[in-house]
C-alpha cells in the first residue's frame, strides 16, 4: 500500500472521473500526454507498485495537475485540484511530493518520446470512438425488424 491507495474504491467511475478532470482543469492537450508519460513513469521505476481501483484515481489527479504544472504557462493552485479531484489539499500535497519522488523528478520529456505517447493515447482514442459507434445501431433501423 502506498498514500496512493484508498480504503475502498471511489464511488466515481474512472471515465466520469477523468471526464470530470478534463472538464474543470482545462489544461493542455499536451498536458494529458505529459500526464500519461508520469504515469509510465511511476510504474516503471517502481515496479512494486501497480495501478489499481484503489489508487488510479489519485494518480490521475496528480499525474494531470504535476503534468499542467510543469508543461502548460498557466495552471490553478493545488486548492483547486483537490477539489476537482476529491480529496483534500494537503492530501494532494503528500501525493504530488511522494510522486515526484516515485519518478525521481524525471519531468522532462523528450519530443521523440512525447510523439510515441501522442501517437499511442490517440490510436487507442480512434479505436475505442469506432468500438463505441459500432456498438449503437443507427436509429434508423431501432425497432424496425428485418
Amino acid at each position: 500500500m502506498t498514500i496512493f491507495h484508498a480504503f475502498k474504491p471511489p464511488a466515481i467511475a474512472v471515465q466520469p472521473y477523468l471526464e470530470r478532470i478534463l472538464k474543470y482543469v482545462n489544461c493542455s492537450h499536451e498536458s494529458y500526454v505529459f500526464a500519461l508519460v508520469y504515469m509510465d513513469r511511476i510504474i516503471q521505476r517502481n515496479p512494486d507498485f501497480f495501478i489499481c481501483s484503489l489508487n488510479i484515481h489519485r494518480v490521475l489527479i496528480t499525474s494531470v495537475m504535476i503534468a499542467a504544472k510543469f508543461y502548460d504557462d498557466v495552471y490553478y493552485n493545488n486548492s483547486f485540484y483537490a477539489r476537482v479531484g476529491g480529496v483534500s489539499v494537503k492530501e494532494l500535497n503528500n501525493l504530488e511530493v511522494e510522486f515526484l519522488f516515485m519518478i525521481n523528478f524525471s519531468l522532462y520529456i523528450s519530443a521523440e518520446e512525447y510523439e510515441r505517447y501522442r501517437l499511442e493515447l490517440t490510436s487507442h482514442s480512434v479505436q475505442l470512438s469506432s468500438s463505441s459507434s459500432k456498438q449503437q445501431a443507427p436509429a434508423s433501423t431501432i425497432g424496425n425488424p428485418h
